[in-house]
């Protein structure tokens, strides 16, 4: 049986402005057999609707349709992730029941899970999945909560390494050198915990908001992929623009997140 690929339809960015968030996230396309031979596609997260039409355009240059996927995987449901759903009309979307029920009522200073989400996820056809289940052979979904409620990955055993497409469980290298999530919405503890977790299972890892990139014991960042970037209208020479490094690195924890440890999600 030959083993599943990983390719990066849309890469993610760890963007940001003083204007609100760019949120651009990866989506990635696993291919593989299952146990009859029969070639399975799937997604892993589908971006928000800013990118609509760019993904729509990396299936046709893949010469596929959203119709040829078979299988959706929502690392969780933050609105950056779940969009375009609507490309995969035959596709199963899988979800941890955790987060499927934590988007029934999200917390009132939960912005990354607006009350409309259930609403989005309704539409889909969905499939909860735990530890340990199989998408396809090779390719299993692993827990990874913190992030927010019910955050989980995928490993997939790919001919380089064992690839885990992290979501935001991880959202770029520096997260993974730090051990520390960049955004937490659900519990802190968790959150770095599942980074741990997650860095330890991987030779590659597939980021939320960050290009691939392995990650050598001494902490060094080897990225796996080029990328480009082009921010148009906003030229360095137009009056108001700035343009600035990264700030040094400090999470954002959702306030009053210490109230949801009441909250039973089974």
């Amino acid at each position: 049986m030959q083993l599943p690929t990983v390719t990066t339809l849309l890469q993610g960015f760890s963007l940001s402005s003083d204007q609100g968030a760019f949120a651009f996230c990866s989506v990635n396309l696993v291919e593989g057999t299952d146990e009859a031979g029969g070639l399975r596609r799937i997604i892993v997260d589908t971006g928000h609707v800013g990118r609509h039409v760019l993904l729509e355009e990396a299936l046709r240059q893949r010469d596929l349709e959203g119709g040829d996927i078979d299988i959706v995987v929502l690392t969780h449901a933050h609105w950056d992730h779940v969009q375009n759903g609507d490309l995969f009309d035959q596709a199963v979307f899988m979800v941890h029941p955790r987060e499927l029920k934590y988007t029934r009522s999200p917390h009132r200073n939960d912005h990354a899970t607006p009350r409309w989400t259930k609403s989005v996820l309704d539409t889909y056809q969905l499939k909860e999945v735990t530890e340990g289940a199989e998408v396809i052979p090779g390719g299993s979904v692993i827990e990874a909560p913190g992030h927010s409620a019910g955050t989980i990955a995928l490993s997939v055993a790919t001919g380089e390494g064992t690839a885990v497409i992290s979501g935001d469980a991880v959202q770029d290298s520096l997260v993974a050198r730090q051990r520390r999530n960049a955004l937490v919405f659900w519990d802190e503890q968790q959150a770095n915990s599942s980074v741990s977790k997650l860095v330890a299972l991987a030779d590659i890892i597939y980021p939320g908001h960050d290009q691939a990139f392995r990650l050598s014991k001494s902490g060094r960042v080897e990225y796996i992929q080029e990328f480009t970037f082009s921010l148009t209208n906003a030229p360095p020479s137009q009056r108001g623009v700035v343009l600035s490094e990264r700030p040094p690195f400090q999470p954002y924890i959702m306030e009053g997140i210490e109230e949801q440890r009441t909250l039973d999600l089974g």
